[in-house]
């Protein structure tokens, strides 16, 4: 399986996400995960809007601007979770996968689970999750979770939408 760990960080001390990290792995069995490749976005100053990015996210083994596109689309979305680590710390991350049901090799379900270390002696802890389903198959999710995904205390049209979006980015990167 494979699946990406997304980390956000304050590094300026705002108390905004100002850099998003992601980290391409592949599960091998009997084995620890293989990191394969990473990509970083940055938001300087922190307004919002990433100003600089690089890396090959959607695995075609070149980075151009599709890459780049994908990318700021990607990191602006996940800029609106509030779910980020002050400094260069990494005790809070989200894992995103897909699923399919079906042997058609089309996804039917990306899966977000948002983990944070509890302490440096236990393993990482899933504090919530969402998710969002395609259920004929036509690369339009048509259900997604009711979660509060900008923790603002209510599941609003605002959340679905970054789901959606943090999901259709994701099979974007072909991972």
């Amino acid at each position: 399986m494979r699946y990406l760990k997304v980390f956000a960080q304050d590094r300026t001390g705002s108390g905004r996400a100002d850099t998003v990290l992601l980290q391409f792995f592949e599960s091998l069995p009997l084995h620890q995960d293989r990191l394969l490749h990473h990509a970083v976005a940055y938001d300087y100053p922190v307004d919002g809007k990433i100003d600089y990015s690089r890396g090959d996210v959607n695995n075609d083994g070149e980075e151009n601007c599709l890459d780049q596109l994908l990318l700021d689309q990607f990191a602006t979305a996940y800029l609106k979770l509030n779910w980020f680590n002050s400094g260069t710390t990494s005790i809070r991350h989200l894992k995103i996968h897909a699923e399919c049901f079906y042997d058609d090799g089309v996804p039917n379900v990306v899966r977000l689970d948002f983990h944070e270390y509890v302490n440096t002696y236990s393993k990482n802890t899933l504090v919530y999750h969402a998710a969002a389903y395609d259920a004929d198959g036509n690369g339009v999710f048509e259900t997604v979770t009711d979660s509060d995904m900008d923790g603002n205390g209510v599941v609003d049209k605002v959340d679905k939408a970054l789901i959606r979006c943090l999901c259709t980015s994701y099979l974007a990167f072909n991972w």
